[in-house]
């Protein structure tokens, strides 16, 4: 099994004996379904005037869980099914994502948040290799909300993506460290700042991804 995946089994486990029983709220479901048609301009030889032809559509489902283990624990569970098809031309596909997290107030300045997302691509062709483009994506994040004074935050975080394509040209990971800052100049004002540097590298011996590093 997946070492990530037995980290995420294994709090989920514990997250009862983290807070006492009594401050347990009933999980809140969400149910979203998105669609829409996409078009695109054709010039009909017979006519003069351009029409606009459905060139594709796109269905998506979602899913969010939300539980309130306390005052200061609250984990949701994100997960989607989506499908969108090209009707004049190749690309089409079907995506699926698991996306777990919480968010845990350790103390009145101190917050805790972190989150883990997998999402499983599949095309319904082969790219111009020969080779299936399906796509298998990783995601890590965390990060500490500081609460430095009454009106004032800083936001330190961390971020991994580890994309896993058959592909040797695609296969890379991703590692994204930043800091936020946020103020409340006043009741309607509000001043946010984040920086954040990125670093891409191959992942694998087989992987052909040129190393990148965006400061």
């Amino acid at each position: 099994m997946n070492a990530r995946v037995s980290v995420i089994i294994v709090f989920g486990l514990l997250l009862p004996f983290l807070c006492p029983a009594q401050d347990m709220k009933l999980p809140v479901f969400f149910l979203r379904y998105d669609g829409g048609v996409g078009s695109e301009e054709i010039e009909p030889e017979d006519i003069e005037e351009e029409q606009l032809e459905p060139s594709s559509q796109r269905h998506k489902v979602t899913l969010r869980i939300k539980e309130e283990w306390s005052d200061s624990l609250t984990t949701n569970l994100y997960t989607a099914v989506a499908r969108k098809e090209y009707f004049l031309q190749s690309g089409s596909y079907t995506y699926f994502y698991l996306n777990p997290d919480f968010a845990w107030d350790i103390t009145d300045r101190i917050q805790w948040s972190t989150g883990f997302r997998s999402k499983w691509i599949v095309y319904d062709e082969l790219d111009a290799g020969g080779l299936p483009k399906d796509l298998t994506s990783l995601q890590a994040r965390t990060e500490l909300t500081l609460r430095l004074l009454k009106e004032l935050k800083l936001i330190p975080f961390l971020q991994g993506v580890f994309d896993l394509y058959q592909n040797e040209e695609k296969a890379q990971q991703t590692y994204i460290a930043g800091l936020g800052v946020e103020s409340r100049l006043s009741g309607a004002w509000r001043l946010t700042g984040r920086y954040r540097g990125i670093a891409r590298v191959p992942l694998g011996p087989e992987s052909t991804v040129a190393d990148r590093f965006n400061l």
